[in-house]
């Protein structure tokens, strides 16, 4: 099966990803996101997240991310966007602060990204760097995404992730979807992801998205 899936490496959506990453949103706009996960491994679990931003002004976005994660844990984040360069390359620093498995938690990180264009299609590459800081423990994550929007606007997505707990193994995977228009400013995700190492066998991903 994960040979099924690893060719969607290399899809991606549009020139400004949905979720903001190294991009703030315009000032007065929004985006929301409802995701749920199911995951195969020794047994099949099941998470759900909220994704939330909105663009207070230029240089400042705010957002909310709760739920539950692919470890299980649960959380309650709410995070500042702030831009460090917008001259071609787009670098943006992020904090969050919140719960995560009801302690205390923060989340900081820098995202990298760049829009680009493959023949007729625009699209965009971004790297997003996070440490994830808990009293009980320390944990790195890295999200390398390239991105393409096809003419009839279904949006490819393809994600590499890594990182984990610093005393554990990193975990290694494959994630991608296909983003279909249904209305203005609504879309659905269908996604795939499979484990590369000390992460799930395989896992679909169902999304709505709404951005205003």
């Amino acid at each position: 099966m994960s040979r099924l899936i690893a060719p969607l490496l290399a899809l991606a959506m549009g020139a400004s990803p949905a979720l903001a990453g190294a991009w703030l949103r315009a000032e007065g706009g929004g985006f929301l996101s409802s995701t749920i996960k199911v995951q195969d491994d020794d047994d099949t679990t099941t998470y759900g997240t909220l994704y939330a931003e909105y663009g207070i002004n230029p240089d400042l976005t705010v957002g909310l991310d709760i739920g539950s994660d692919e470890g299980g844990d649960h959380k309650g984040l709410a995070f500042v966007l702030m831009p460090l360069s917008r001259d071609g390359l787009h670098v943006a620093f992020e904090l969050a602060a919140g719960t995560l498995d009801e302690g205390a938690a923060l989340r900081p990180g820098i995202s990298v990204g760049r829009s680009l264009s493959i023949k007729d299609l625009n699209g965009w590459w971004s790297v997003d760097t996070r440490a994830r800081l808990t009293t009980d423990d320390i944990s790195l994550a890295i999200d390398t995404t390239v991105g393409l929007k096809l003419p009839s606007e279904t949006m490819l997505i393809g994600q590499l992730q890594h990182g984990g707990p610093i005393a554990d193994p990193d975990f290694l995977r494959l994630s991608g979807s296909v983003v279909w228009p249904i209305s203005a400013g609504r879309h659905i995700e269908v996604g795939l992801t499979t484990g590369l190492m000390s992460a799930e066998d395989f896992g679909v991903r169902l999304g709505m998205w709404r951005s205003f």
